[in-house]
């Protein structure tokens, strides 16, 4: 019975796993479909992640590759950096030149891991890598920097750090725009303003031209500079200022004779014109210092004339070289103001001994001689009325008067007089100028006569217009005496007495020569003073304002418009082609040009608008309170003007001419850039025309 059940039970578990086996291999079927789908869809992430991680490397393969191409066409200095090895990962051409390098490579070994390729502090290396520490990604880093151990051959670079990921790694990158531009002329406007100063204040001869010097070495570097005075006695070149030189070479120098093959200096100051020396150890000129050469290392040699404002040669200005060596049209131009410079420091200087040697023959005046000398510059004619006033109580005159003879139109007027209470003043009765030819009365006033008229020598008839109104006769008496500069009568001293006075103590007229010297030299002084003022803010060719004074002018009137809201406009033209017109007909030529088209613009212009001389052969003119299209009908009539005129030389002159007027928020540099701008406008279109600038 057993076996029959086992039997039977046996029967139906086959039975079972017969009905349940369809059922297990569907789910076996389903599960293994399930699986199979699962490892597909894991295959395409595979190869999703695979083509996104392949896309990425590309893409930053290409952007290092874009970043690379965008570093090489910069003009700015840029280089990465491995902060950990202090290692160049990669460095633009801007950046190796301006670190004196060839490859990435030399900036690592000789300029990062090199403490003397870099200045002394605040730009050593050491700095460097402080500045390098204080690196953050959390923000950029900015500074300045210079670049080199010598002015010679520095570069200043306004630097900033920040950080980026290059190659897959972090690292930090250098960009530096080149500053050197502004750097030295800031340094040069530091320098002239020295110059400036010690002009002004009190320094040595000495010491201003040192200053010189150094704004010439800022200008050009690479020379050694020197300024030579002439002395005019004996007609010798001595030492003025200037570079470091050899002691046996200075004293080469000293002494040297103004005379034909005596040195480039000696040549220039005696010919008046330029002369360059590219090889002295060759040159005759300097055959009896061949020696002195030789140890000083000298070999090249620019000597330029300097020339005072009356045309005499003050001295030379020279410029020597280690090796042979000829300036270009930059250095002439680089030049020039160093050049003007000197000649206004030792003219000044000339003055100033000039005055002093004046000072002393006053000292035998007392009062009077006193009043003389505090004269304010700017209080002239108020102080020499006070002075009629003293001389007419020293002399016990009743009425005291001065005549000056103007330079221009060399007529007599009647301008400073006092007289006691109760004479009427001699101006109101007499018209000026007066009718009397101051070549006439030079003839009478000589320089060491004094001339007194009275009942026993009359007036002659040139003074006539006096009579009626001095009514000379026995009771009273008239002194007169020239004033005199050199040769020159610049004026007339009268001095009238009554009869209860009438006799001029001899002793008065003695000192009446001393008075009326110290009168000269007070006239002289204003004269000087006028005309210093007038060359500080002009130009000496053309007579327009300098540069100098148009760049205050240009500051005051944006300051003006930006207060009050207002307007003016500027214009900026040179003249085409003008080197070929000093080619031509040499520099002689080209000033005159340069004269007769100042001419033109004064004479093209309103009073209340202003014109100078840029620079070279450009011009600037600014008008005040007016639009842009105003200043373009100015512009316009001054280029015809210049187009149609017939010049000294014969040659046809045209201008190209750039406009711009006054924006919200401008400064200066930005209207001058704007119009700078029109102006090579009008140059690339042709020239001889006028733009206006956006």
């Amino acid at each position: 019975m057993l076996t029959g059940l086992g039997d039977n039970w046996w029967d139906t578990g086959q039975r079972a796993l017969f009905v349940a086996l369809p059922y297990l291999a569907i789910g076996l079927a389903v599960a293994l479909g399930a699986l199979v789908l699962y490892v597909r869809r894991l295959k395409r992430s595979v190869d999703l992640l695979s083509f996104e991680a392949g896309t990425s490397s590309r893409s930053l393969r290409n952007a290092n590759r874009e970043l690379k191409t965008l570093f090489d066409q910069s003009r700015i200095a840029v280089f990465l950096l491995d902060k950990q090895s202090s290692s160049v990962l990669y460095a633009n051409a801007t950046a190796l030149e301006a670190f004196g390098v060839r490859t990435p490579q030399e900036m690592t070994d000789n300029v990062l891991h090199n403490p003397d390729a870099w200045g002394p502090a605040p730009y050593s290396l050491l700095d460097f890598e402080k500045a390098l520490a204080e690196a953050s990604p959390a923000g950029m880093k900015s500074f300045e920097w210079r670049v080199g151990r010598s002015q010679d051959h520095e570069v200043w670079l306004d630097c900033s750090f920040s950080f980026l990921t290059y190659k897959s790694n972090r690292a930090i990158m250098f960009s530096g725009v080149n500053i050197t531009a502004r750097k030295r002329a800031e340094h040069q406007e530091k320098l002239h303003q020295q110059v400036m100063a010690s002009m002004a204040g009190d320094r040595s001869l000495q010491e201003t031209l040192e200053r010189v010097v150094r704004v010439a070495e800022a200008s050009m570097p690479g020379g050694r500079y020197v300024v030579m005075l002439r002395d005019s006695g004996q007609g010798r070149l001595r030492w003025g200022g200037g570079s470091l030189f050899p002691a046996a070479f200075r004293q080469a120098l000293e002494d040297m004779p103004v005379r034909y093959g005596e040195g480039a200096p000696g040549t220039a100051a005696f010919t008046r014109t330029r002369v360059i020396t590219e090889n002295m150890l060759t040159d005759e000129h300097w055959h009896s210092r061949r020696q002195v050469l030789k140890e000083a290392g000298i070999q090249a040699c620019w000597s330029e004339p300097i020339v005072g404002r009356g045309g005499e040669v003050l001295g030379t200005f020279d410029i020597y070289h280690d090796d042979p060596w000829l300036p270009s049209d930059e250095d002439v131009d680089a030049l020039t103001g160093p050049i003007f410079l000197a000649s206004l420091a030792i003219e000044r200087h000339r003055s100033r001994l000039e005055l002093e040697q004046m000072v002393v023959s006053e000292q035998a005046v007392r009062r009077i001689s006193t009043e003389l000398l505090t004269i304010e510059p700017d209080a002239v004619e108020e102080g020499l009325e006070g002075i009629c006033a003293s001389l007419g109580r020293y002399f016990r005159a009743d009425r005291v008067f001065l005549c000056r003879v103007d330079d221009v139109s060399q007529e007599l007027n009647l301008v400073n007089e006092w007289a006691v209470e109760g004479l009427p003043p001699l101006r109101e009765q007499v018209i000026n100028p007066l009718p009397v030819i101051p070549v006439s009365l030079d003839a009478l006033l000589t320089v060491s006569r004094l001339q007194i008229f009275d009942g026993h020598n009359p007036l002659p008839p040139m003074l006539e217009c006096f009579a009626e109104h001095l009514a000379l006769g026995d009771s009273r008496s008239l002194l007169l005496k020239g004033v005199y500069q050199g040769d020159r009568l610049i004026g007339v001293l009268g001095m009238v007495k009554t009869a209860m006075a009438a006799t001029w103590q001899p002793e008065h007229l003695a000192n009446i020569r001393l008075m009326v010297q110290l009168l000269s030299n007070v006239l002289m002084r204003q004269k000087l003073v006028r005309t210093l003022t007038f060359q500080a803010v002009h130009d000496q060719l053309t007579g327009l304002y300098n540069r100098h004074k148009l760049e205050s002018f240009m500051e005051q009137e944006v300051a003006r418009c930006e207060r009050y809201g207002s307007t003016f406009s500027v214009i900026i033209f040179d003249l085409d082609f003008f080197k070929s017109i000093n080619d031509r007909f040499g520099h002689t030529g080209g000033d005159a040009v340069l004269e007769e088209v100042a001419a033109i613009v004064g004479g093209g212009i309103r009073e209340s608008e202003i014109a100078g001389r840029w620079g070279g052969e450009e011009f600037l003119i600014l008008l005040p309170e007016t639009n842009l299209d105003s200043a373009h009908a100015v512009a316009e009539r001054i280029r015809k003007g210049v187009e149609t005129y017939r010049f000294t030389i014969p040659v046809d002159v045209t201008i190209s001419v750039g406009v711009a007027v006054f924006q919200p928020g401008d400064k200066s540099q930005n209207m001058l850039q704007r119009a700078d701008g029109a102006l090579y406008v009008a140059k690339n279109e042709g020239r001889n025309c006028v733009r206006l600038a956006a």
